[in-house]
């Protein structure tokens, strides 16, 4: 009380002068963390704006000049940019399609707590646990056309050996069921999270009015867990914008460059042909795509809240 009397203002009411009182101690313990991520996001931000204004390469950095918008317009307008483009819009709605419904199906099956809910939800999980190039090495073994065992397997069952990554539709395939592999689990443990926070009120009375379970889940259930599910579509919105693990490993790119996507596309372009101002307009551009995506977020969820 008397740290608030001593940052009270001459007027101002006990509640709120302790209320501003915690606030302006909360800023001072929070501005080392904002440094540092001014430090982290901003600057290089910055210089990646700076260089796509510029003519700079890799192997001669700092003798390039100011061209303008010249890197955008050459590397947005370009035929690689459309393609890798269409692929990313491609993979990302195709993988939210797949994901986003099983993890939601899996979440609801681990609510229920049945028996071996534990051993499942840890299984589950795992490969939430491993990293993308780990996981990107395994799943380009299982896929390999002679060797692979998913080959292998359809083979003994009768099917046909796919060309799982020498084909363009069956190499989308393949990069979506890896991608998917792995962001599924994270998307059902937030979605489970979502469940368990819900109220069990609103749907045990529509059950005892009748509702069948279909029908709680979908008029009750459902609605509850719309801002859980707009976070997840958002994440996985933002992920699928700059996947680039999965695929460099998976596939690299190929056939061709069949399941090159825009994040791909800037590495070879900034790293590969050493063009680093070119690279830095790609990137700068793959930074202003994700922008969209939060504000549309956030006016949704400040709707939900009114």
């Amino acid at each position: 009380m008397t740290f608030a009397r001593r940052t009270a203002a001459p007027n101002g009411p006990p509640g709120r002068t302790l209320e501003h009182a915690r606030r302006h101690v909360a800023t001072w313990l929070t501005a080392p963390t904002w440094v540092i991520l001014m430090a982290l996001f901003a600057v290089p931000l910055a210089v990646g704006v700076y260089l796509s204004f510029r003519s700079e390469n890799l192997s001669s950095l700092g003798g390039g000049e100011f061209i303008g918008f010249e890197n955008y317009t050459r590397e947005v307008l370009s035929r690689d940019f459309v393609a890798a483009l269409r692929t990313t819009v491609l993979v990302m709605v195709i993988g939210m399609v797949v994901q986003l419904p099983l993890a939601l199906v899996l979440a609801v099956f681990l609510r229920w707590n049945l028996r071996g809910t534990r051993f499942y939800r840890s299984v589950l999980l795992l490969p939430m646990l491993l990293t993308p190039v780990a996981v990107g090495l395994m799943w380009r073994f299982m896929l390999n056309t002679d060797l692979g065992i998913i080959n292998w397997l359809l083979t003994e069952t009768g099917f046909g050996a796919v060309r799982w990554l020498g084909d363009p539709a069956s190499a989308i395939a393949a990069v979506v069921l890896v991608d998917s592999w792995q962001a599924v689990p994270f998307l059902m443990l937030l979605l489970l999270a979502g469940l368990a926070g819900l109220s069990g009120e609103p749907e045990a009375a529509a059950a005892v009015d009748g509702a069948n379970g279909f029908q709680v889940f979908r008029y009750v259930t459902l609605p509850m867990l719309k801002p859980v599910l707009l976070v997840a579509l958002m994440l996985r919105l933002i992920d699928g914008i700059k996947l680039f693990d999965t695929i460099f490993i998976v596939t690299g790119g190929g056939p061709g460059t069949a399941t090159q996507t825009l994040s791909l596309l800037d590495y070879r372009v900034g790293f590969t042909f050493l063009a680093t101002s070119r690279g830095a307009a790609i990137g700068v551009v793959l930074a202003l795509m994700t922008l969209p995506v939060y504000f549309i977020w956030r006016r949704v969820i400040g709707v939900e809240a009114r």
